[in-house]
């Protein structure tokens, strides 16, 4: 099959959910008709035959802010907590002139995957959930001219990637520089019969003037793994803030989370205060919460 896929701004494109609009969307793509093309005995010219064996949507893609509304939230957080989550909606296409050309309607897509952005103190940039999802029955019809244009919320946050706070069990965490980007996934068999759930690691920069507490933690959890103890498996949070450093915006919590890896050696030269190592953790659950939509 062709990697290539239609790529489109949100502001000519109109995502619902369970018949909620998605107030921030920032992107859409995929959704494209694409057949399976299988070689026949050779034909004319030495050439072989083709035929069409299937055609299939391949799946959507969507980039979405803080203000997702509230039935895209609820799709994202009910698939990290039960490790599935299905939702029905549709896309509407409109013109140059925001009117509404064509309409797409899905059943039942599955949530295959969910992006976390890097958070790094330094960003600038405005973060953003990248969702995958594969719907099991998609229909399509002729728009009906409406202009597809919503309203801006007022109830949407702004979130950028260098406002953040990150603990981990009794562990310093307030120099913590950086999150490396993560994506939680889930994969189903072809008959959704069967779905597992991939929950990614974490990879994490620290100031070195909190080597010595990471290190002796390290070295803990290291033993205690090898003895094939549970016990220091830790929990934590991402909490993502507003620009005030001060008020959460969301949450990412994270259970059972311990060391899978950790670099004795700084990341960059420099004085202390610039040197940073990293730690690779393994995490057992993820789950978000984001205050908006938690009344």
């Amino acid at each position: 099959m062709s990697n290539a896929q239609n790529n489109h701004a949100g502001g000519h494109h109109a995502l619902d959910i369970a018949g909620v609009p998605v107030e921030s969307l920032k992107a859409i793509s995929g959704f494209d008709l694409q057949a399976d093309v299988a070689a026949g005995p050779l034909g004319p010219g030495r050439a072989p035959r083709k035929r069409v064996m299937g055609v299939a949507w391949t799946p959507g893609r969507a980039s979405v802010g803080m203000g997702m509304g509230q039935a895209m939230y609820e799709w994202i957080r009910d698939a990290l907590d039960d490790g599935a989550s299905l939702a029905s909606g549709a896309l509407a296409t409109g013109d140059l002139n925001f009117r509404q050309r064509s309409l797409l309607s899905f059943d039942d897509a599955l949530l295959t995957a969910l992006t976390l952005p890097r958070l790094d103190v330094a960003s600038k940039d405005t973060g953003v959930f990248d969702l995958e999802f594969v719907p099991a029955r998609v229909r399509m019809a002729s728009g009906n001219g409406t202009d597809i244009r919503q309203a801006a919320s007022t109830r949407q946050q702004p979130w950028v990637c260098s406002n953040f706070r990150f603990a981990l069990g009794t562990l310093p965490c307030a120099r913590v520089a950086s999150i490396e980007s993560f994506t939680w996934r889930c994969a189903a068999a072809p008959d959704r019969q069967s779905v597992v759930a991939t929950v990614p690691d974490l990879r994490i920069a620290v100031s070195l003037a909190d080597y010595d507490a990471w290190a002796r933690a390290a070295q803990t959890g290291f033993v205690a793994s090898r003895r094939l103890e549970e016990s220091d498996a830790m929990d934590g949070v991402i909490t993502l803030l507003a620009p005030d450093l001060q008020t959460p915006l969301g949450e990412i919590r994270l259970a059972g989370a311990g060391f899978k890896r950790f670099s004795h050696l700084p990341a960059a030269p420099g004085n202390d205060a610039l040197y940073r190592f990293t730690v690779d953790l393994y995490v057992e659950r993820m789950a978000l919460r984001l205050v908006q939509y938690e009344g």
